[in-house]
Protein backbone atom coordinates (compact mmCIF):
# COMPACT_ATOMS: atom_id res chain seq x y z
CA UNK A 1 0.00 0.00 0.00
CA UNK A 2 1.54 3.81 -0.78
CA UNK A 3 1.37 6.59 1.51
CA UNK A 4 -1.69 8.17 0.33
CA UNK A 5 -1.25 11.30 1.55
CA UNK A 6 1.08 13.80 3.55
CA UNK A 7 0.49 16.28 2.47
CA UNK A 8 -16.04 25.35 -2.26
CA UNK A 9 -24.83 37.57 -6.50
CA UNK A 10 -26.21 40.13 -6.43
CA UNK A 11 -24.91 44.13 -6.36
CA UNK A 12 -23.11 45.48 -3.85
CA UNK A 13 -25.06 46.00 -0.25
CA UNK A 14 -24.56 48.05 2.68
CA UNK A 15 -22.21 46.75 5.47
CA UNK A 16 -23.92 44.49 7.82
CA UNK A 17 -25.25 46.22 11.03
CA UNK A 18 -24.48 43.13 13.21
CA UNK A 19 -22.52 39.78 13.16
CA UNK A 20 -22.66 37.73 9.78
CA UNK A 21 -25.62 35.30 9.71
CA UNK A 22 -25.40 31.64 10.80
CA UNK A 23 -27.24 30.69 7.56
CA UNK A 24 -25.36 27.53 6.03
CA UNK A 25 -23.55 28.98 2.88
CA UNK A 26 -23.44 25.91 0.97
CA UNK A 27 -27.72 25.20 1.40
CA UNK A 28 -29.10 24.81 -2.09
CA UNK A 29 -31.08 28.11 -3.29
CA UNK A 30 -33.65 25.82 -4.78
CA UNK A 31 -35.43 23.12 -3.93
CA UNK A 32 -36.44 21.30 -7.09
CA UNK A 33 -35.78 17.47 -7.05
CA UNK A 34 -33.26 15.72 -8.79
CA UNK A 35 -33.60 14.92 -12.37
CA UNK A 36 -35.11 11.57 -12.42
CA UNK A 37 -33.11 10.63 -15.82
CA UNK A 38 -30.00 12.18 -14.42
CA UNK A 39 -29.19 8.60 -12.67
CA UNK A 40 -29.65 10.72 -9.24
CA UNK A 41 -29.55 7.70 -6.36
CA UNK A 42 -26.74 8.36 -3.57
CA UNK A 43 -24.38 5.23 -3.80
CA UNK A 44 -25.34 2.34 -2.34
CA UNK A 45 -25.22 2.22 1.79
CA UNK A 46 -25.52 6.06 1.49
CA UNK A 47 -28.76 7.69 3.24
CA UNK A 48 -30.69 10.47 1.30
CA UNK A 49 -31.43 13.86 3.25
CA UNK A 50 -30.69 17.35 3.33
CA UNK A 51 -27.70 17.87 5.67
CA UNK A 52 -27.90 20.48 7.88
CA UNK A 53 -25.33 21.94 11.34
CA UNK A 54 -23.17 24.37 11.90
CA UNK A 55 -20.27 22.25 11.16
CA UNK A 56 -17.48 23.61 8.76
CA UNK A 57 -17.93 23.75 4.87
CA UNK A 58 -15.96 20.85 3.74
CA UNK A 59 -15.41 20.91 -0.11
CA UNK A 60 -14.03 18.18 -1.82
CA UNK A 61 -11.88 20.10 -5.26
CA UNK A 62 -11.82 17.67 -8.22
CA UNK A 63 -12.58 19.98 -11.44
CA UNK A 64 -8.96 19.92 -12.61
CA UNK A 65 -8.41 19.53 -16.24
CA UNK A 66 -5.25 19.69 -17.72
CA UNK A 67 -3.63 19.08 -14.06
CA UNK A 68 -5.40 16.05 -13.64
CA UNK A 69 -3.46 14.25 -16.46
CA UNK A 70 0.03 15.55 -14.99
CA UNK A 71 -1.01 14.36 -11.12
CA UNK A 72 -1.85 11.13 -12.04
CA UNK A 73 1.95 10.33 -12.99
CA UNK A 74 3.21 11.62 -9.92
CA UNK A 75 6.08 13.46 -11.61
CA UNK A 76 4.39 16.34 -13.25
CA UNK A 77 4.81 14.99 -16.88
CA UNK A 78 0.99 14.88 -18.67
CA UNK A 79 -0.33 11.23 -18.10
CA UNK A 80 -2.02 9.62 -20.97
CA UNK A 81 -5.74 9.88 -19.56
CA UNK A 82 -8.51 9.60 -22.25
CA UNK A 83 -11.73 11.11 -21.09
CA UNK A 84 -13.62 8.52 -20.53
CA UNK A 85 -10.72 7.00 -17.99
CA UNK A 86 -10.58 10.94 -16.32
CA UNK A 87 -14.52 10.40 -15.92
CA UNK A 88 -14.29 7.18 -14.45
CA UNK A 89 -11.16 8.13 -11.86
CA UNK A 90 -13.18 11.69 -11.04
CA UNK A 91 -16.74 8.84 -9.99
CA UNK A 92 -14.21 7.20 -7.81
CA UNK A 93 -13.37 10.74 -6.15
CA UNK A 94 -16.57 10.77 -5.62
CA UNK A 95 -17.38 7.49 -4.38
CA UNK A 96 -14.64 8.14 -1.79
CA UNK A 97 -16.17 11.16 -0.46
CA UNK A 98 -19.44 9.53 -0.25
CA UNK A 99 -17.97 6.46 1.46
CA UNK A 100 -17.11 8.45 3.98
CA UNK A 101 -20.11 11.11 4.49
CA UNK A 102 -21.59 8.39 7.31
CA UNK A 103 -18.53 9.21 9.58
CA UNK A 104 -18.32 12.88 8.66
CA UNK A 105 -22.20 12.73 10.25
CA UNK A 106 -23.08 16.05 11.31
CA UNK A 107 -20.11 17.77 11.89
CA UNK A 108 -19.39 19.10 8.39
CA UNK A 109 -21.23 20.46 5.49
CA UNK A 110 -19.80 18.66 2.47
CA UNK A 111 -19.49 19.62 -0.70
CA UNK A 112 -17.77 18.95 -4.23
CA UNK A 113 -16.27 21.25 -6.84
CA UNK A 114 -16.22 19.61 -10.46
CA UNK A 115 -15.64 20.12 -13.93
CA UNK A 116 -18.56 20.04 -16.54
CA UNK A 117 -19.48 17.36 -18.09
CA UNK A 118 -20.30 14.91 -14.88
CA UNK A 119 -24.15 14.71 -14.50
CA UNK A 120 -24.14 11.16 -12.71
CA UNK A 121 -21.95 12.82 -9.67
CA UNK A 122 -23.92 16.18 -9.08
CA UNK A 123 -26.96 14.12 -9.09
CA UNK A 124 -25.61 11.57 -6.86
CA UNK A 125 -24.29 14.59 -4.83
CA UNK A 126 -27.76 16.24 -4.69
CA UNK A 127 -29.65 13.31 -3.57
CA UNK A 128 -27.32 13.18 -0.98
CA UNK A 129 -27.49 16.34 0.48
CA UNK A 130 -23.95 17.33 -0.65
CA UNK A 131 -23.38 20.81 -2.26
CA UNK A 132 -21.92 21.02 -5.99
CA UNK A 133 -20.39 23.62 -7.63
CA UNK A 134 -19.42 23.22 -11.17
CA UNK A 135 -16.10 25.09 -12.78
CA UNK A 136 -17.21 27.33 -15.67
CA UNK A 137 -13.83 29.01 -16.71
CA UNK A 138 -11.46 27.61 -19.00
CA UNK A 139 -8.78 25.13 -17.82
CA UNK A 140 -4.93 26.64 -17.54
CA UNK A 141 -5.10 30.31 -18.81
CA UNK A 142 -3.53 32.85 -17.21
CA UNK A 143 -6.33 34.94 -18.37
CA UNK A 144 -10.09 34.50 -17.31
CA UNK A 145 -12.42 33.30 -19.93
CA UNK A 146 -15.25 30.73 -20.26
CA UNK A 147 -14.99 27.62 -21.28
CA UNK A 148 -17.26 27.32 -23.53
CA UNK A 149 -20.04 29.75 -25.35
CA UNK A 150 -22.27 31.42 -22.78
CA UNK A 151 -25.62 28.80 -23.86
CA UNK A 152 -23.22 25.84 -23.56
CA UNK A 153 -22.99 27.17 -20.12
CA UNK A 154 -26.24 28.02 -19.48
CA UNK A 155 -27.80 24.85 -20.63
CA UNK A 156 -24.85 22.92 -18.19
CA UNK A 157 -26.09 24.63 -15.28
CA UNK A 158 -29.76 24.30 -16.25
CA UNK A 159 -29.02 20.01 -16.42
CA UNK A 160 -26.38 19.84 -13.60
CA UNK A 161 -28.21 22.06 -11.26
CA UNK A 162 -25.46 22.76 -8.81
CA UNK A 163 -25.90 25.33 -5.75
CA UNK A 164 -22.85 27.48 -7.29
CA UNK A 165 -20.85 28.44 -10.57
CA UNK A 166 -17.14 28.62 -10.30
CA UNK A 167 -14.83 30.88 -11.31
CA UNK A 168 -11.12 31.21 -11.28
CA UNK A 169 -9.12 34.49 -11.35
CA UNK A 170 -5.75 34.90 -11.50
CA UNK A 171 -4.52 38.16 -10.39
CA UNK A 172 -1.32 39.96 -9.61
CA UNK A 173 -2.61 44.03 -8.24
CA UNK A 174 1.06 45.10 -8.66
CA UNK A 175 0.17 44.68 -12.93
CA UNK A 176 -1.77 47.84 -14.24
CA UNK A 177 -5.15 47.79 -13.28
CA UNK A 178 -6.12 47.91 -17.18
CA UNK A 179 -4.60 44.87 -17.73
CA UNK A 180 -7.82 43.11 -14.95
CA UNK A 181 -10.65 44.77 -17.60
CA UNK A 182 -10.99 42.14 -19.16
CA UNK A 183 -10.93 39.64 -16.51
CA UNK A 184 -13.67 41.90 -14.77
CA UNK A 185 -16.18 41.73 -17.92
CA UNK A 186 -16.00 38.02 -18.28
CA UNK A 187 -16.75 38.09 -14.54
CA UNK A 188 -19.51 39.65 -14.76
CA UNK A 189 -20.92 37.86 -17.78
CA UNK A 190 -20.31 35.12 -15.81
CA UNK A 191 -22.10 36.05 -12.83
CA UNK A 192 -25.01 37.34 -14.82
CA UNK A 193 -25.34 33.76 -15.97
CA UNK A 194 -24.79 31.54 -12.55
CA UNK A 195 -27.60 34.03 -11.18
CA UNK A 196 -29.94 33.11 -14.06
CA UNK A 197 -29.33 29.58 -13.24
CA UNK A 198 -30.69 30.27 -9.86
CA UNK A 199 -27.35 29.23 -8.67
CA UNK A 200 -24.83 31.39 -6.82
CA UNK A 201 -21.24 32.31 -7.46
CA UNK A 202 -18.50 31.50 -6.46
CA UNK A 203 -15.21 32.89 -7.03
CA UNK A 204 -11.80 31.28 -6.78
CA UNK A 205 -8.62 33.84 -6.40
CA UNK A 206 -5.11 32.76 -7.32
CA UNK A 207 -2.52 35.58 -6.51
CA UNK A 208 -0.11 34.57 -9.36
CA UNK A 209 3.71 34.89 -8.32
CA UNK A 210 4.93 37.57 -9.89
CA UNK A 211 3.36 40.31 -13.16
CA UNK A 212 3.43 38.38 -16.54
CA UNK A 213 5.86 39.20 -18.69
CA UNK A 214 5.96 39.16 -22.82
CA UNK A 215 6.61 35.55 -23.53
CA UNK A 216 6.39 33.61 -20.58
CA UNK A 217 3.80 32.41 -18.53
CA UNK A 218 2.42 32.80 -15.26
CA UNK A 219 3.28 30.32 -12.73
CA UNK A 220 1.95 29.30 -9.28
CA UNK A 221 4.03 28.48 -6.41
CA UNK A 222 4.35 24.38 -6.60
CA UNK A 223 2.23 21.99 -4.57
CA UNK A 224 3.35 23.43 -0.77
CA UNK A 225 5.59 25.99 -1.97
CA UNK A 226 4.76 29.71 -0.36
CA UNK A 227 8.42 31.60 -0.31
CA UNK A 228 9.08 33.79 2.67
CA UNK A 229 8.48 37.37 -0.11
CA UNK A 230 5.37 35.88 -1.50
CA UNK A 231 3.86 34.73 1.97
CA UNK A 232 4.35 38.09 3.12
CA UNK A 233 3.22 39.86 0.46
CA UNK A 234 -0.11 37.94 0.15
CA UNK A 235 -2.39 39.95 2.31
CA UNK A 236 -2.11 42.49 0.80
CA UNK A 237 -2.18 41.39 -2.89
CA UNK A 238 -5.41 39.52 -1.61
CA UNK A 239 -6.59 42.23 -0.49
CA UNK A 240 -6.10 44.58 -3.06
CA UNK A 241 -7.50 42.03 -5.75
CA UNK A 242 -10.94 41.34 -3.46
CA UNK A 243 -11.60 44.85 -4.11
CA UNK A 244 -11.22 45.37 -7.55
CA UNK A 245 -13.83 42.48 -8.28
CA UNK A 246 -16.04 43.82 -5.46
CA UNK A 247 -15.95 47.17 -7.12
CA UNK A 248 -16.85 45.84 -10.18
CA UNK A 249 -19.93 45.16 -8.96
CA UNK A 250 -19.21 41.63 -8.52
CA UNK A 251 -20.39 40.24 -4.84
CA UNK A 252 -19.51 36.52 -4.99
CA UNK A 253 -21.56 34.19 -2.41
CA UNK A 254 -18.70 32.53 -1.85
CA UNK A 255 -15.02 33.03 -1.73
CA UNK A 256 -12.25 30.23 -2.09
CA UNK A 257 -8.97 32.01 -1.04
CA UNK A 258 -5.51 31.23 -0.39
CA UNK A 259 -5.05 30.73 3.21
CA UNK A 260 -2.38 31.97 5.63
CA UNK A 261 -1.16 33.03 9.02
CA UNK A 262 -1.60 36.50 9.23
CA UNK A 263 -4.81 36.05 11.26
CA UNK A 264 -5.35 39.74 11.65
CA UNK A 265 -5.01 40.81 7.79
CA UNK A 266 -7.38 37.65 7.38
CA UNK A 267 -10.04 39.21 9.40
CA UNK A 268 -9.96 42.60 7.84
CA UNK A 269 -10.74 40.98 4.54
CA UNK A 270 -13.32 38.67 5.83
CA UNK A 271 -14.58 42.62 7.06
CA UNK A 272 -14.12 43.55 3.14
CA UNK A 273 -16.04 40.32 1.84
CA UNK A 274 -18.99 40.84 4.56
CA UNK A 275 -19.23 44.46 3.95
CA UNK A 276 -20.53 43.67 0.37
CA UNK A 277 -22.33 40.61 0.99
CA UNK A 278 -23.59 39.96 4.89
CA UNK A 279 -24.05 36.54 4.57
CA UNK A 280 -20.89 35.78 2.25
CA UNK A 281 -18.80 32.82 3.53
CA UNK A 282 -14.80 32.24 2.88
CA UNK A 283 -13.69 28.74 2.12
CA UNK A 284 -9.62 27.91 2.35
CA UNK A 285 -8.15 26.53 -0.50
CA UNK A 286 -5.22 23.35 -0.43
CA UNK A 287 -2.44 24.58 -3.19
CA UNK A 288 -2.02 20.45 -2.83
CA UNK A 289 -0.37 21.32 0.53
CA UNK A 290 0.44 17.93 2.96
CA UNK A 291 -1.36 17.90 6.19
CA UNK A 292 1.33 20.25 8.38
CA UNK A 293 0.89 22.65 5.74
CA UNK A 294 -2.27 22.71 5.60
CA UNK A 295 -2.52 23.55 9.43
CA UNK A 296 -0.59 26.78 8.73
CA UNK A 297 -2.76 27.53 5.84
CA UNK A 298 -6.24 27.03 8.02
CA UNK A 299 -4.77 29.00 10.78
CA UNK A 300 -6.27 32.37 9.59
CA UNK A 301 -9.34 31.32 10.44
CA UNK A 302 -8.96 32.70 13.74
CA UNK A 303 -9.41 36.10 12.10
CA UNK A 304 -13.05 35.54 11.24
CA UNK A 305 -15.99 33.19 11.62
CA UNK A 306 -16.78 34.17 8.10
CA UNK A 307 -13.67 31.24 7.15
CA UNK A 308 -15.97 29.38 7.26
CA UNK A 309 -14.43 25.73 5.57
CA UNK A 310 -12.16 24.62 3.12
CA UNK A 311 -12.06 23.32 -0.66
CA UNK A 312 -9.17 21.16 -0.87
CA UNK A 313 -8.18 19.29 -3.60
CA UNK A 314 -5.25 16.88 -4.27
CA UNK A 315 -4.35 16.62 -0.57
CA UNK A 316 -7.43 14.09 -0.71
CA UNK A 317 -7.41 12.22 -4.11
CA UNK A 318 -3.73 12.67 -5.91
CA UNK A 319 -1.54 9.74 -4.36
CA UNK A 320 -5.22 7.42 -4.20
CA UNK A 321 -5.81 8.15 -7.76
CA UNK A 322 -2.32 8.10 -8.78
CA UNK A 323 -1.79 4.95 -7.20
CA UNK A 324 -5.02 3.60 -8.53
CA UNK A 325 -4.04 4.20 -12.30
CA UNK A 326 -0.63 2.95 -11.88
CA UNK A 327 -2.00 -0.37 -10.76
CA UNK A 328 -0.72 -0.07 -7.36
CA UNK A 329 -3.79 -0.47 -5.30
CA UNK A 330 -7.54 -1.46 -6.02
CA UNK A 331 -10.05 0.75 -6.76
CA UNK A 332 -12.09 -0.27 -3.05
CA UNK A 333 -8.59 0.83 -1.98
CA UNK A 334 -8.52 4.20 -3.44
CA UNK A 335 -11.78 4.75 -2.57
CA UNK A 336 -10.93 4.20 1.44
CA UNK A 337 -7.75 6.36 1.48
CA UNK A 338 -9.71 9.23 -0.50
CA UNK A 339 -12.40 8.63 2.09
CA UNK A 340 -9.89 9.19 5.14
CA UNK A 341 -8.37 11.62 4.08
CA UNK A 342 -11.06 13.94 3.64
CA UNK A 343 -11.37 12.99 7.09
CA UNK A 344 -7.80 13.62 8.15
CA UNK A 345 -8.60 17.22 6.57
CA UNK A 346 -11.36 18.11 8.10
CA UNK A 347 -9.89 17.02 11.62
CA UNK A 348 -7.16 19.41 10.45
CA UNK A 349 -9.44 22.51 9.85
CA UNK A 350 -11.08 21.63 13.08
CA UNK A 351 -8.07 21.81 15.24
CA UNK A 352 -6.36 25.06 13.59
CA UNK A 353 -9.84 26.92 15.59
CA UNK A 354 -8.44 24.82 18.50
CA UNK A 355 -4.77 24.88 18.64
CA UNK A 356 -2.51 27.83 18.74
CA UNK A 357 -1.31 28.67 15.40
CA UNK A 358 2.44 28.45 16.40
CA UNK A 359 1.92 25.32 17.88
CA UNK A 360 1.73 21.91 16.05
CA UNK A 361 -2.06 20.32 15.70
CA UNK A 362 -2.76 17.10 16.41
CA UNK A 363 -4.84 15.54 13.20
CA UNK A 364 -6.12 12.20 12.48
CA UNK A 365 -2.89 10.27 10.80
CA UNK A 366 -2.70 10.39 7.31
CA UNK A 367 -4.26 7.06 5.41
CA UNK A 368 -1.60 4.99 4.30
Amino acid sequence: MVDTVNNAQTQSQPPSPGPMPVDDPLRRPRSAPADPGAGGKPPAGMTTHTRTGSGPCCMVAFDHRGSFARSLSGAGARADCDPARRAELKLTIWQGVAGALGRVGARARPGILIDRGHRRIAAEAEAAGVAVAVALEASGQAVLRAEAPLPALREDLRSLRPGFGKVLVRRNPDEPASSMGGQLRTLRELDELVRAAGARLLVELLIVREPRRAGRRDRRPRPGEQPERRRAELPRLQRAAVEEILAAGVAPALWKLEGHADTEAAGALAGLVGSARPEASILILGAGSEIAGLRRLFSCRAGSERYRGFAVGRTIWQRPISALWQGEISRAEARQAIGDNYLAVIDAFESAARAPTAGPAAARPPAR
